[in-house]
């Protein structure tokens, strides 16, 4: 009886152990889902994330197909492996479905098979895919699942495959819309991409002048570091929010440039020591004169060029999607200015000062669109399962400079592209900007490495567009950002 007794309760471990085993396998692999039914279990073919979508509705990811090949482990599947896999790749298939259950594998080819079951999937990302810093970020603060695809399969008692099954197709919410719609364009974001192909590291963004919505942006290269929203020395381009301070403020002097100025124990130069004689605030921009800058700052003042620079969203921070926000730079505070050096610096954009691409096109968006300020939008509205559009709402806007000082600020910014620095920029006689070449205070080996800029709007009669061209490592900024700005207005103008 003892025996008996023995026999019956080692049986009974070694039943309970494979029925663990098996709802374990099922519960852990990674590619089954149990259904809720006790007689069928179920394989997920393919997964939908909400969809990204630019300013057209036309899609950013989930716009191309995939295909996945369900093997279910009968010996007709086994026959058909060799059209669509090496021999490598059927010896570890096969291996796979001694397990008892279906194997899943993705095809790059469509070939008609009788057994084998392929079926046509979403690709989330493409080789092609835009914007993709813009988009990485997006999905990384809201990675929603709101479909899928899959095929579930009935069993016997003991979890093993009926014969002659070709399992039930289940799609929920398979085929929705839902998403999210960016202000990015398409077309003119290529366009961006294209044109900054000459650059090896850096940032291009393009803006509605009107609205301060993102139209293009692109980061180069393609790493963990979206440059065109990080924040950079800025050099020149910042002379004309110290030029907007002053045209406030009543101020348009004439200053004789030496070539040098002396500020404290600390002597200024203009780039390669040039003495530029004799320069208005419209030829200062034109020849980027620093001393002519540096007169106007220590002449203006900390406070206003402070509150004119916030007026523009200095320093602020810029809540660009849900969870997402980007701060505007550093914009040193007066205390900090009280030093007469420091005050110096920031007259031509150096010192403690930064500024990312994203924003200083917000500044020159401002300028163009008559002195009202919006800080930059990127998402335009969320879209529904059906593909409703339901928009949010745009930044408000509010006067930074006044209408005169930005129409004067405009003609001098013209001035820049055909009788300054700016020269390469100008396309069709209607380009408009400021050059920058801006000292990093960082060392390659003997050289210093600069951040140069080209900052400009398009076209110059009717202002559409405002541009940011960044370039980390460069030359200068009309040798940079010109050709590059000139590359973009030339194929979205």
């Amino acid at each position: 009886m003892k025996k008996r007794l023995l026999v019956f309760t080692v049986l009974m471990c070694f039943l309970f152990t494979g029925a663990a085993g098996r709802i374990g396998f099922v519960i852990f692999s990674g590619n089954y889902q149990v259904s809720s039914k006790h007689n069928s279990y179920t394989v997920d073919i393919d997964k939908i994330y909400e969809t990204v979508y630019d300013r057209n509705l036309s899609r950013i990811t989930n716009k191309t197909t995939g295909l996945i090949a369900v093997i279910r482990p009968t010996e007709k599947c086994i026959t058909e492996l060799n059209r669509l896999f090496s021999y490598k790749e059927r010896e570890e298939i096969v291996e796979e479905l001694k397990q008892g259950y279906p194997v899943i594998r993705e095809i790059d080819h469509y070939v008609h098979c009788r057994y084998i079951k392929i079926f046509e999937t979403t690709s989330r990302h493409s080789d092609d895919m835009i914007a993709g810093h813009i988009v990485s970020s997006c999905e990384r603060l809201k990675p929603e699942l709101v479909g899928s695809k899959s095929i579930n399969f009935s069993v016997d008692a003991i979890g093993r495959l009926l014969d002659g099954d070709d399992g039930e197709i289940l799609e929920e919410n398979y085929n929705t819309k839902r998403g999210i719609m960016l202000t990015l364009d398409s077309s003119i974001q290529k366009a961006a991409e294209k044109a900054a192909e000459s650059i090896d590291s850096g940032a291009v963004v393009v803006l509605d002048t009107e609205t301060s919505e993102v139209l293009a942006a692109y980061s180069k290269p393609n790493d963990y570091l979206n440059r065109a929203f990080s924040s950079y020395c800025v050099g020149s381009v910042y002379k004309l929010v110290v030029a907007a301070c002053a045209l406030e403020n009543g101020v348009n002097d004439s200053y004789e440039c030496e070539g040098k100025v002396t500020v404290g124990d600390t002597t200024f130069a203009c780039q390669r020591d040039t003495k530029h004689g004799k320069q208005t605030m419209k030829d200062a921009l034109a020849n980027s004169c620093n001393c002519y800058f540096i007169e106007l700052a220590l002449k203006l003042g900390a406070d206003k060029i402070i509150e004119t620079s916030e007026k523009f969203g200095f320093g602020e921070k810029n809540a660009l999607y849900d969870g997402w926000s980007v701060t505007n730079g550093n914009l040193p505070d007066a205390d900090f200015l009280k030093s007469k050096g420091q005050l110096a610096l920031l007259g031509f954009g150096q010192g403690s000062l930064t500024d990312s691409p994203l924003h200083f096109a917000s500044v020159i968006a401002a300028i163009a669109n008559k002195g009202m300020y919006k800080a930059p939008q990127i998402v335009m509205g969320d879209v529904s399962d059906n593909g409703t559009v339901t928009h949010r709402a745009g930044n408000s806007s509010h006067r930074a400079i006044s209408e005169k000082t930005a129409k004067t600020l405009c003609e001098y910014m013209r001035y820049v592209v055909t009788d300054g620095s700016g020269r390469r920029a100008d396309y069709n006689h209607e380009s408009a900007g400021k050059t920058s070449t801006a000292q990093s205070g960082i060392m390659n080996g003997d050289k210093e490495i600069f951040y140069t800029w080209f900052a400009g709007f398009y076209p110059y009669s009717n202002p559409k567009y405002s541009i940011v061209v960044m370039t980390e490592d460069g030359v200068s900024g009309a040798v940079d950002g010109g050709p590059v700005f000139r590359s973009i207005v030339e194929n979205i103008g």
